[in-house]
């Protein structure tokens, strides 16, 4: 059991090809539009709490983002 952890992330500008490459290893998905600043990132969590998973994956992506950006959106969807 776990949780798929989706985290809406709003940007200064909108993100290069390497700073995508980079979330995309750290999370299971990175994406975006081109010319957005909005990024998707999604994220398996084998946690049996939904708070606890959003909280940690809420702490690895303000870890993984630049300065500046911001979480818009997180839910959790249970497995």
């Amino acid at each position: 059991m776990g949780f798929h952890v989706h985290a809406v992330v709003t940007m200064r500008k909108p993100p290069n090809e390497a700073l995508m490459s980079e979330l995309d290893h750290k999370f299971g998905t990175a994406t975006h539009e081109v010319g957005t600043t909005l990024v998707d990132l999604i994220e398996h969590v084998p946690m049996s709490d939904e708070a606890d998973a959003i909280e940690f994956v809420r702490s690895l992506v303000l870890d993984a983002v630049p300065q500046g950006s911001s979480i818009t959106a997180i839910t959790a969807t249970a497995d």
